[in-house]
Order: C-alpha cells, then structure tokens, then sequence
C-alpha cells in the first residue's frame, strides 16, 4: 500500500435495518496528489463509500461491515474517529447536517480549535478558507441564515480550514454557481499541489468533474463496474448512459457525429477538445448565422391569452439581519410562461421564490397572484395557487408514510375521500413511486424523497409551480422524469418557475430567462437571447450550457451564437459539412 493514502478493500457494508448490502465488494486505491471522481446513479452506494472513507463507518454508523479501508496505511477499525478526523475531511451532501456553531467565523474555527492551533495560524487558515469559497464578509451571518448555495460552501471552507490528508466531497458542485466552482477547483489543484492532498469528488457533474479528476469511477449497485481516466471513461458512452450517467455535451454530440459517419478519432470530454474537433470537421468559413429561430419544444403547445399571472411592482426585501436580499424588482409573469429564474449563490431567486407563495412578505412594494395581492391572503390561500418545491426536500416532508404526504394537503383543501384516493395513486403513479405508498418517508433516499415533494405539491393542482433546483444531487434518470412532468404541466396550461444552476436543463425546457444580480434584475429575455448574451451571462456569474459556449468559440466559423442543445449543434454540423461537401464537388 506504499504511496496509496486510501485504500478500500472487498468492502462489503449493509446498515442495521437493512436486508440487502449497499457495498459488494468495492475495491479502490486512491494514491497521493490524485483526484478521483465517483459517479453513478442514486442508491448506486456513493455516499455510503464516503461514510467509510471518512471512519464515520462503522465508528458512527450501524450495520455489518466485511473489508478494511485504510487511510496512509491504518485499518480505520483500529483507531479512533477523533484521529481518522484530522487526516480526513468530509463534506456532507446536506451541509446543514454538520453546522455547530452560531456564525460563519466560528463554523470555519470550531474544528482548528478542537485542534489546538495557535492563534495566529487559525485566522491565517479561517481567512483562507473563506476566501477560497467566496465568504470573505460573511463571518457574523449565522449559517442557517445562509442561501443554500452559500451553506455548502461554508460547510466546505470549514473543511478546507482543517487542509486534511484526505478530501472527501458528497456533491459539493450541486448548489455552486460558476465562479465559485472554479475558486473550489483552484483551492483542490492547490492543495494537490503543495500538500498532496488526496481528493475523491462523488458528483453528478461530469462536465466540471472531468477537468478536476485525474480517474473516474462507476459505481452502481453498490459494485465498481469501470475506471479510467476522463478521456477513456466517456468513449463508451451507450454503457454510461444505461448507467445514468451525465453524458458531457460536447462528448455526446462527438458520438453523434462519430455515428453519422463524420468523426472516426476518440469522442471529446473538454471543450479544448471539441473545438479542435470542430476545426477539423468545418475546415472552411460557413456562412454566417447568427442566430436560430425558436426551436420546436419551446413553442407553446396550447394557446392562452398573455394575460400576467403574477406581477411584482418595485419589490424590495431586507432580512432582520440588515441584508438588502431584493432591490427594487419590477417582473410580469405571463399565465402559462415557463421561467428560469439564474443568478449566483445569494443573488436572491430564493428569497424571489418565495415571496410568490407568501412565505415572505416584501420590506416595500407588492406582489399580486392571480390578481390577488399577497399582503391580503394567507399562506394557506395560496397555497391552493401556487406549488413551491424545495431544494431540499426535508424541509418540507413531516407525515410518517408516503401516502399520508401527499394525502395531507387534499384533505386540508376538504376534498372526498374518494378525491383523494384518485389523486393519490395518480401523482404516485406518474412520479413513479406508487410501489412505495406505504413506505415510512424517512427511511427513503434523497431521490425518492424528492419525489415525494414533488408528488405532494403536483397533487394539490396549483396553476403555478415552483421548483428549487429540481436536478441538484439527481442521476440523468430522475432528472429527465421531473423535467418530462414540468414540460407536460407548462402545455397543460400551468406556470412554471424554474430556479437552477443547470444550464442545461433551462436551455432544453425554459422559454425565458430572468438573471439576478445582487437582488437586481439585470437580464430578462427568451432563453436563446439570454445564452447567447455572454458578457452580460458573465458579469452575472453565470456560464451558458457547454454546447453553447462551444458555439460562441467557433463564431468565426459561422457557427450559430444562441445554440443551445446538442441536436442543434449536430444539424448544424451536418448542414456546414453537407454544403462544404458540395461545393467541392461542383
């Protein structure tokens, strides 16, 4: 084991209550300066790895454990947690679930001192710390105060401070705005560099993983099923997507190329690459095209009157605290639009979200619903409006079962019992957990209990529905049946409120995109025009989807600046290579 700081062994582990095992037989070396990425899909095993990797398993956690992990050559069995702690740092999917302390200061302090260091080198580390995840001002804000985003990277930065041997990140990109991924990227690489530092990423995000990891591996059904570096790992893509796994965008439109016959060299992971093999597929200037017309999906499929829905008129919040969240806001919202709400963490979509289903009253202004001012209605009232599924799902699950959850607001509104027996087995069967209908809530997942969130807001039939970063933690799978649900909800009728950092998944589903800056609205445009505005997308923090920024790379080439999905960027390909084709035959 010489050189290899991590170190599991045929790890087999299955919790106290549970029938089957979550870990068979993982085996996995992770050696000094590497960054190794895990992906694969919810309940493949991934968290509950980084519970052993960590020594929280089998020190904090019950079950049966079979195999060793060994951290810098020690079987985590045969020391104490307190000292596996100070070698490795773990940083929860729910950053709210290690928050101690009263404020950010003394969060990112209360494991140095625990520690013991001297005074002088704890601030030098806090001030790093908060540095690095972009805090820096924030030490006096308690965490629970925090934007979701701005709670997982206080969580991190707690993390950080500490600069253990050995990282060990559960979906730490999920809640992060660009220019904070990249601070995170810089601190890893750093640490890397200068301390050795180990890193092991469980993420979603194989666009972003794939520039940080020097190995990626699949785990699924609680078993390593492939490994490799970024390069090899995606080249087989029908594998990975059968193994709902996100495919990168400039990866996936090489494999369609490669299948139509015009790309026969490895598929590209990076944009770097993409670019390169753009130029040599188009090795001629096309005629240029500066935009395209609306593509088909975002084209209502059923005709309203524009008549607005929800109207906010110079709409400002401030918290108790003193923090100016939203300044001055004047937004229509059509009746049957579908809207991404984008901006950085703290940028106020949250606090925006939430005054349209009154669980924030404005500081000055006003909001209307439907024509009614929500200074005059109650919380209850419009609840019957508007639907707001959470980021986390926790924050809003209380009954015992499933079926009592998404039960309990139709027999609030005082429906028949027969109402809502109907209603009940048919959101359950359309978010596709009718089989866990007696299940106890809180021994699910996380992806179930997203589900269940969803399914108990979807069951109350709102005209507007809101969702808080629907794909945050989520496999391909789960992601593209919640999408699907939205899209046939927006052509139903239904207004759908969309906050994301997912470019991805605004460009293929919103028709308008609303950019927050600072509490301020800076950009409102369809959602063609606002990608395709990259100095404004940049001031505000914010990166288009990688097949658009790939377009805006090849402008010169004539390549179409607002494409936004990866059948666009293929037609077009195959368009330019068609009439280059032909012009070199006649």
């Amino acid at each position: 084991m010489r050189g290899k700081m991590v170190v599991v062994k045929d790890l087999w582990w299955r919790y106290k209550d549970g029938q089957n095992w979550v870990l068979r037989g993982v085996d996995l070396e992770v050696g000094e300066r590497e960054v190794v990425g895990v992906i694969g899909p919810n309940g493949a095993g991934k968290t509950t790895l980084c519970l052993a990797m960590a020594g929280l398993i089998p020190w904090a956690v019950t079950g049966e454990m079979r195999g060793s992990v060994y951290i810098a050559g020690v079987d985590t069995r045969n020391v104490a947690l307190r000292e596996i702690v100070r070698r490795v740092g773990l940083l929860f999917q729910k950053p709210e679930t290690q928050f101690v302390a009263m404020s950010v200061l003394d969060e990112v302090a209360f494991g140095l001192e625990n520690f013991a260091y001297a005074y002088e080198e704890m601030w030098n580390r806090i001030r790093w710390a908060l540095k690095v995840v972009g805090l820096s001002g924030y030490e006096e804000k308690h965490p629970l105060a925090l934007s979701s985003g701005q709670k997982q990277r206080l969580a991190l930065a707690s993390i950080l401070g500490l600069r253990p041997d050995v990282l060990v990140l559960d979906e730490p990109l999920s809640n992060l705005d660009g220019p904070t991924q990249e601070e995170v990227f810089l601190a890893i690489h750093n640490l890397k560099e200068t301390l050795g530092t180990v890193t092991v990423i469980v993420e979603h995000n194989t666009e972003e993983l794939v520039r940080l990891a020097d190995r990626i591996v699949l785990l699924n059904d609680g078993k390593i099923v492939r490994t490799n570096t970024p390069q090899r790992f995606f080249q087989g893509v029908e594998s990975l997507a059968a193994n709902d796994v996100w495919i990168p965008q400039v990866t996936e439109l090489g494999y369609r190329l490669s299948e139509s016959g015009l790309w026969e060299e490895e598929l590209p992971v990076t944009l770097e690459a993409a670019q390169d093999m753009m130029g040599s597929l188009v090795a001629g200037k096309s005629k240029p095209m500066p935009t395209l017309p609306e593509p088909q999906f975002l084209n209502q499929t059923h005709q309203m009157p524009r008549d607005s829905i929800i109207e906010i008129r110079q709409l400002s919040y401030t918290y108790p605290d003193g923090t100016d969240a939203l300044c001055d806001i004047n937004l229509i919202i059509n009746r049957g639009e579908y809207v991404a709400l984008l901006g950085q963490n703290g940028s106020g979509k949250t606090t925006l979200a939430k005054h349209f289903l009154g669980l924030l009253g404005p500081t000055s202004g006003q909001i209307t619903v439907d024509g009614v001012n929500t200074r005059e209605v109650s919380v209850k009232e419009l609840a019957s409006k508007v639907g707001f599924v959470f980021q986390n799902p926790d924050h809003q699950l209380f009954c015992k079962t499933v079926e009592e959850e998404v039960a309990y607001g139709l027999k609030n509104l005082g429906l028949s019992p027969e109402e809502v027996e109907r209603r009940v087995h048919e959101i359950l069967t359309a978010v596709e957990i009718l089989g866990l209908r007696g299940v106890t809530v809180s021994s699910l997942h996380g992806a179930a209990r997203q589900k269940i969130a969803l399914a108990s807001v979807l069951a109350m039939d709102p005209d507007i529905l809101i969702v808080d970063e629907p794909s945050a933690c989520q496999e391909k799978r789960l992601s593209d049946l919640l999408m699907r649900l939205l899209r046939d909800l927006n052509a139903s009728g239904k207004s759908i409120i969309l906050a994301s950092h997912n470019m991805r998944l605004v460009a293929e589903n919103a028709t308008r995109v609303v950019v927050l800056d600072r509490g301020r609205v800076v950009l409102d445009a369809p959602t063609r025009v606002a990608f395709a505005e990259a100095e404004q997308m940049e001031k505000a923090g914010l990166k288009p989807p990688q097949i658009t920024q790939l377009a805006q790379r090849l402008a010169d080439r004539g390549f179409p600046l607002n494409v936004s999905t990866v059948s666009e960027a293929f037609n077009w390909v195959t368009q330019a290579n068609r009439e280059l084709f032909l012009k070199e035959v006649t």
